[in-house]
């Protein structure tokens, strides 16, 4: 009796083992399925920061591309007064363009809405705008007997089933298509558009007839500053110290970050003489 005692004893010792190794047994397949959990986890985690770092750094590098300068001010139904524009003139190169929703009409009565963009004869500040034919943009806006020429979106050439040539009104002004924009350098800080782009000079703008008071029109001014005065402490002068009042300002320099916005209330006015508000 006492031998099968101690059997008894010495079985139940081991019996948790038992048990343990019977559930092993039937739980892998479980366990299985943990570890591919955890596997996708990590490679999600992973993707999404290699993704944003990439992102960062692309930023960083085309910001001033992206943005058109490295610093960028908007104003809204109305453009800079003299001593506000001297004084970005004063900090570097200075480059303006308008933006404004518009019809374009065909000889045969076909319309479209379309997000006209006015440059300057300094536009693009950084990256190329790409034409085809290719050719300057110069030439493609250029005036030619009373005729103002355009660069055209492929979206605009397709919806007006037109081609480079054609002829169109906007406003009280005749345009004609002499090229198709292949690419806009500063596309990305425009936002969302509702309509294809058509690029045209700003004695064109002025042409349409378009710019009356109540017009909804942005004013976009992009500077850039001196390769040896493109630092941290430059940029916030012009910013702090010499923006329009009523202007949303950006940076597009690495250092400070590419689209990065300043809040209007932290200018004080366009004055050179005027001291630094606190931000």
């Amino acid at each position: 009796m006492s031998v099968a005692v101690a059997m008894k004893h010495e079985h139940g010792r081991w019996l948790p083992l038992h048990y343990a190794w019977r559930e092993m047994r039937g739980g892998l397949r479980g366990f299985y399925v943990f570890i591919a959990c955890i596997a996708l986890g990590a490679m999600a985690i992973a993707g999404v920061g290699s993704l944003a770092a990439g992102l960062a750094d692309g930023l960083a590098r085309e910001g001033r591309v992206i943005l058109g300068g490295d610093l960028a001010f908007t104003l809204i139904q109305r453009e800079t007064e003299s001593n506000e524009l001297a004084f970005l003139q004063s900090h570097g190169i200075v480059s303006s363009a308008a933006t404004l929703r518009a019809m374009a009409r065909t000889a045969n009565s076909k319309a479209t809405l379309v997000e006209l963009k006015a440059v300057d004869g300094v536009y693009p500040l950084f990256g190329e705008a790409k034409l085809e034919p290719a050719g300057t943009l110069a030439a493609a806006l250029a005036q030619r007997d009373d005729v103002y020429g355009a660069a055209a979106d492929p979206v605009l050439l397709a919806r007006l089933d037109v081609k480079p040539g054609a002829r169109m009104t906007i406003g009280n002004a005749t345009i004609e298509i002499r090229a198709t924009l292949i690419n806009e350098p500063d596309k990305l800080a425009g936002g969302i558009g509702f309509g294809p782009r058509l690029l045209i000079s700003q004695d064109a703008l002025r042409a349409t007839g378009l710019l009356q008071p109540g017009s909804l029109v942005r004013w976009h001014y992009r500077l850039r500053l001196p390769q040896s005065d493109a630092t941290d402490a430059a940029a916030k002068v012009v910013t702090v110290t010499g923006a329009p009042p009523t202007a949303r300002g950006r940076l597009g320099y690495p250092k400070i970050g590419p689209m990065h916005r300043r809040n209007s209330s932290a200018m004080s006015s366009a004055s050179p003489n005027s001291s630094p508000s606190s931000a």
